[in-house]
């Protein structure tokens, strides 16, 4: 599939674009260097400003937005979400005591916010907290803590009807040679075709920074250690693709309770045609129950581009049935 480029797209974009093309959709940019267009089939037309599509409303919008708010919608629908609350940076008193009542671990994140921007995983006490939330009050004004659940991250990418994909994501890591330092490892994968610094790459760029060198301190190491050959060394504690994680295609090996919780999930929040899902589990192959899984949060602009390539196992046309869904007449041809 030879990609449609515009400047200042992504690639989930170019993917959408050359789909829909490639369905007899035309596709018009509305204003120049900017990521919003129309897509138009015969009489029927749908507009897309950075991956979302005006068939998301402004309510949808405003939900996915606050995750806080996402949970609420989701709990309601009796879909299983981490136990936590919403705190303004001047209450990091009653953050901590309520830290205390859900119990350590916990994590700590923006209650708005992408990529696993300003994260803070496996706060083990009141010490560590405090000092995160000293770190955070100057950056944002609200803030999210929850129970740190234990289990493996996918991103499930789904519509109303069905799943598009299922991606299991491994934080940013390298492997050993028993030569090269871990800095040399980095520099050595970065080289990868599918890795760059924006999202014009599926993968990107694993960025050495204060957080990669405090998790590598934790484990007595630092950007000069040389790991033995094999040995897996992981540099941050989310597994974000933005920050440098690996995508494994797991689609058909997750349970079809998966699948249905995914689409539940879709379904939970008003007006939202897809998005991606953020879903921990105990185990994937496994019929899920109320406690052996929880979806963190829902992005309405998925990085779909993680299905069409990615770091390891089966492509899948994401932005095909994105455009099928938005399009049904297309299906009568």
């Amino acid at each position: 599939m030879k990609l449609t480029s515009y400047k200042k797209t992504t690639l989930s974009t170019d993917l959408l674009i050359t789909r829909a093309r490639e369905f007899g959709i035309k596709v018009n940019p509305l204003l120049p260097n900017s990521q919003f267009f129309e897509f138009k089939y015969k009489n029927h037309s749908e507009y897309l400003r950075a991956q979302i599509f005006s068939a998301t409303n402004s309510t949808a919008d405003f939900i996915l937005q606050h995750k806080s708010l996402t949970k609420k919608f989701l709990a309601i629908n009796n879909l299983t979400v981490p136990k936590g609350d919403v705190f303004s940076v001047s209450k990091i008193t009653e953050a901590i005591k309520y830290a205390k009542k859900i119990k350590f671990p916990v994590v700590v994140k923006p209650n708005i916010g992408t990529h696993g921007d300003d994260v803070y995983m496996d706060i083990e006490n009141s010490d560590q907290l405090k000092t995160t939330l000293n770190m955070l009050k100057n950056k944002i004004e609200y803030f999210v803590i929850e129970h740190q659940f234990k289990g493996k991250e996918y991103r499930i990418t789904a519509t109303n009807k069905k799943v598009l994909g299922i991606t299991y994501r491994v934080p940013a890591n390298v492997e050993g040679d028993g030569k090269s330092t871990i800095a040399e490892l980095v520099k050595k994968k970065n080289k990868d075709p599918k890795r760059g610094s924006d999202y014009n790459y599926s993968l990107i760029e694993i960025v050495i920074d204060n957080q990669v060198k405090k998790n590598l301190k934790k484990h007595k190491l630092s950007i000069k250690s040389i790991p033995k050959k094999g040995e897996v060394i992981y540099l941050r504690n989310n597994s974000n693709l933005s920050t440098g994680g690996d995508s494994y295609d797991w689609t058909d090996k997750a349970h079809p309770s998966v699948k249905k919780i995914a689409v539940e999930a879709i379904k939970a929040i008003p007006g939202l045609p897809f998005a991606g899902i953020d879903f921990l589990t105990k185990d994937i192959t496994k019929k899920q129950t109320k406690n052996s899984y929880i979806i963190i949060e829902m992005n309405e602009t998925p990085m779909i581009s993680m299905h069409h390539f990615p770091y390891s196992g089966k492509q899948r046309d994401a932005a095909g049935e994105i455009i099928k869904l938005l399009f049904p007449e297309l299906k009568k041809k």
